[in-house]
């Protein structure tokens, strides 16, 4: 699991979905939750790997640059020394959803179990992860900011 960041940018409050008590039509015409949910899922797996192999290209396709100065700082840090996250299991839930502006951000909890150790116990995890995106779709969704959950 990846050392915790500063958030690039606090994720705003206005016009925030909360799907546990919103309804489906709140949602953006079009948006597949479950879908969404299972590709941020993917990709939590795709950046720790990334992450741990320390493949600054492979991590530079997720993140907007901000957030990819910061982790690559921290990857370059570790001087070629590789680690190894095994991620035991893993739930993801879209906490928020807004739209400010032209751009799109959701806000998804991450929990699980993981152990960076081959061998070792696993140990439980929460992070929350930023996702933004164009409204106009010209591009996908790219981590902007993420930090240990509470």
């Amino acid at each position: 699991v990846p050392p915790p960041l500063t958030p690039a940018a606090p994720a705003p409050q206005a016009n925030a979905v909360t799907p546990a008590a919103a309804t489906r039509p709140a949602l953006p015409a079009g948006f597949d939750l479950a879908g969404f949910v299972r590709t941020a899922k993917l990709n939590f797996v795709r950046v720790q790997l990334a992450i741990d192999l320390g493949k600054l290209d492979a991590i530079r396709e997720f993140l907007m640059p901000q957030l990819f100065a910061q982790l690559s700082k921290q990857v370059v840090a570790r001087g070629g020394t590789g680690q190894q996250t095994d991620v035991v299991s893993l739930s993801a839930e879209l906490a928020a959803l807004v739209t400010e502006g032209d751009t799109h951000r959701a806000s998804v909890r991450f929990s699980g179990m993981a152990r960076e150790k081959p061998g070792a116990t696993p140990v439980g995890f929460a992070e929350l992860w930023t996702l933004a995106k164009p409204a106009s779709g010209t591009t996908g969704w790219l981590l902007a900011s993420l930090r240990r959950a509470e």
